[in-house]
């Protein structure tokens, strides 16, 4: 399969932590940010194999400028709703099958998935999203989901859970259970048998029973 060419619109904090995670030599073919602000471009030229040019998302002669027929991916993430819905509008004229915007307003970002102009990632809504699971899961864990007969599990950590200390290796679930993911924080990785957990941790369990969340919780 042919590696992305990524169109990056706004090259502001989200894009500077993308590019801390985002592996842009092993994982692009190609990756291009456009900012009209020189600091900011600074930062992206400094990343290295990295296309920066200086320009304003609103101006359309940007886009004659870029092949966007060969952009396989298009970014909005500027600091503006409106630019952004902009940029998702103008990169579907061209095709381009992925096309990600992020907004801070929940109307936009329903008229963004209501036109079909690409996927929406709404910021306050997000974040207020986690904070709500991670609460709910803290006490007693939250089921997320099914799949045929096992469960979905997700367990906050906290200083009290007697986990915590614990390597991976260590939690034994036997056949109640297996921790899929863990989060700590930053990002979702599929734990190591050496991944120490800490409090604060989220751990996602692939679960027969909600009884695996006593051996985590106490």
């Amino acid at each position: 399969m042919a590696r992305p060419r990524i169109l990056v619109i706004g090259g502001g904090k989200v894009a500077e932590h993308l590019f801390t995670i985002f592996n842009v030599h092993e994982e692009a073919d190609e990756v291009v940010v456009v900012d009209k602000d020189p600091r900011r471009r600074a930062v992206f030229e400094r990343i290295g194999d990295i296309l920066v040019l200086d320009g304003d998302a609103t101006d359309v002669g940007l886009y004659n400028e870029i092949n966007m027929k060969e952009i396989t991916a298009v970014l909005a993430l500027t600091n503006s709703d409106e630019v952004n819905l902009m940029v998702l509008a103008i990169a579907k004229t061209f095709g381009v099958p992925v096309r990600i915007g992020r907004f801070t307003e929940p109307k936009i970002a329903e008229l963004v998935s209501s036109l079909g102009l690409g996927i929406p990632i709404v910021q306050p809504v997000v974040v207020a999203n986690i904070i709500a699971q991670i609460l709910t899961s803290i006490s007693s864990g939250k089921v997320l989901g099914e799949i045929g007969e096992e469960k979905i599990v997700m367990a906050a950590i906290s200083d009290a859970d007697p986990v915590v200390g614990n390597t991976i290796g260590e939690i034994s679930l036997g056949d109640e259970g297996k921790i899929i993911l863990l989060f700590d924080g930053l990002r979702f990785k599929v734990p190591e048998p050496s991944d120490v957990v800490k409090p604060g941790n989220i751990l996602i369990i692939l679960a027969r029973s909600e009884e695996v969340l006593r051996k985590l919780k106490g």
